[in-house]
């Protein structure tokens, strides 16, 4: 059985201690998430809910 490696974009571990990141590095990161998707809290329940559902069949 032949195995197969995916390619990771960011394959730098974050969790590993005693590697410190650089504040560069730490403010792109930040920046990355800020530039998500954000719902409200009405939404996000309604999504939530609707998922819930979804796994419960």
């Amino acid at each position: 059985m032949k195995i197969m490696k995916t390619k990771n974009e960011n394959s730098s571990n974050l969790a590993t201690p005693g590697k410190p990141m650089s504040q560069k590095k730490f403010v792109s990161l930040i920046k990355e998430a800020e530039g998500g998707e954000f719902y409200t809290l009405e939404e996000f329940k309604i999504k939530f809910d609707q998922w819930r559902l979804q796994r419960k069949k």
